[in-house]
């Protein structure tokens, strides 16, 4: 479609050389709780804990495997009928751009991974598209986090983005936007983690308890008294000494060991767990399935075990691409289809991502598949070899259909048969 992109040619981006920064944030000694008790908002902190970490890999994931295509119309005449139907326009630079390789730094698969992590745990996604001097889009660029600013009055994109070295002005039909849950008409997308801030901080500090109940030592918990047998009280002198006893206790608790003395007329009460360390479990549990919630992913895609059979797994997958990523997928499409494709010529295309490769079945299931395809007339028997990596053959592009069947009006359904074919009267003479 370069002839009429021409027509439909965007600014190229000003480009300026210039180192990125080095300065990397250190999240190690940062109070989680802190930050997802008044933000949430810190992708590098929300990824720490292990269901958003599997959350958002899975969905980005699952994306970026799919493969987004660029399909032309095509159309066969069947006697008086024009049929059309859609392929993948390999000839044209977009699809390779959309379904290999969009820039020399990132091959499609992190591409679109990438940028659903940015929607999913930034809330905004931003990519320009680089045209050449025929208007084919030659290849596209996903700005870093937080580099681009959305002016929402004159609708228009400032990107300062260090990484990328770009530094300009876009319209809004010169940029994609992919935004996550809106708040704002649909300006700007705010992120997942964000709304999920007060679970984030119930799962931090369950994380903290446990690491704390699971330190060398820490599972053996309790204090130091006198003998009550023979000591009545203690006076200043010795409440003293059993403050430096306790603190030499603790510290050698704390190090790893596992013996240890005590002065003559003292000892060590232990403590059993507390009801919150007894929950601890529960707690884990119920920090899953809310944040399970928050990214649309069933339990058991982050190894949280609900399902008991494979049909409830099954319907698990399918519910999962219904619900959570079809709405991600049209999104993607649609703002794609929109910016790259001119309008006077986007009834010819479509991009779609491929979802075939999502239904992955047992060996036996895809058999009962291939062979009710290929019964109903639907596939050849080259088609499906070929699905499976095998060499054609010969006589295998013809279309089969099962003899069970007939149109509705034929001569068997309408009860004619019988006067082309014999009775039974005449077979048996």
């Amino acid at each position: 479609m370069s002839w009429l992109n021409n027509i439909f040619k965007r600014k190229e981006p000003q480009v300026i050389k210039r180192e990125a920064d080095s300065e990397v944030l250190d999240t190690t000694s940062i109070d989680l709780t802190s930050i997802f008790g008044t933000d949430g908002s810190n992708a590098s902190l929300a990824v720490k804990v292990a269901t958003v970490f599997r959350c958002a890999d899975i969905v980005s994931g699952t994306v970026a495997a799919l493969g987004l295509n660029l399909l032309k119309r095509q159309s066969v005449k069947i006697g008086s009928v024009t049929h059309y139907y859609y392929v993948i326009d390999e000839a044209d630079p977009l699809n390779d751009v959309l379904s290999v390789q969009p820039n020399d730094r990132l091959s499609a698969f992190d591409f679109w991974k990438n940028t659903v992590l940015q929607i999913l745990l930034q809330g905004n996604a931003y990519i320009i598209p680089y045209f050449n001097t025929e208007g084919d889009v030659v290849k596209m660029i996903l700005c870093s986090p937080y580099s681009v600013s959305h002016d929402v009055t004159t609708d228009t994109y400032t990107v300062t983005d260090h990484t990328n070295c770009i530094y300009t002005t876009f319209e809004a039909d010169e940029i994609l936007h992919l935004r996550n849950f809106s708040m704002d008409g649909g300006y700007t997308g705010l992120s997942t983690i964000s709304y999920a801030s007060k679970v984030l901080g119930i799962a931090s500090k369950t994380d903290d308890q446990q690491d704390d109940l699971f330190k060398k030592g820490s599972t053996l918990r309790g204090f130091i008294s006198g003998d009550q047998a023979a000591v009545q009280g203690f006076g200043s002198l010795q409440d003293d000494q059993l403050e430096t006893v306790t603190d030499r206790v603790a510290k050698q608790v704390n190090s790893g060991l596992k013996l240890f003395t005590l002065p003559g007329q003292m000892r060590f009460n232990q403590l059993s767990l507390s009801p919150a360390d007894l929950q601890l479990l529960d707690s884990k549990r119920f920090n899953v399935l809310e944040i399970c919630r928050f990214f649309g992913v069933h339990p058991d895609k982050v190894f949280q075990q609900t399902s008991t059979n494979y049909k409830s797994s099954e319907n698990s997958q399918t519910v999962f691409m219904t619900d959570t990523l079809n709405p991600l997928l049209k999104k993607i499409q649609n703002e794609c289809y929109i910016k790259l494709v001119p309008k006077p010529i986007r009834h010819q295309y479509k991009i779609v991502f491929d979802l075939e490769n999502y239904y992955q079945a047992d060996i036996l299931s895809k058999a009962d598949y291939y062979n009710k395809m290929v019964q109903a007339g639907a596939m050849t028997p080259n088609e499906v070899r070929q699905k499976e990596g095998r060499v054609p053959m010969a006589g295998g592009d013809e279309l089969f259909i099962s003899c069970n069947v007939a149109p509705i009006d034929s001569n068997k359904i309408r009860g004619d048969q019988a006067k082309t074919e014999p009775t039974k009267n005449n077979t048996q003479e």
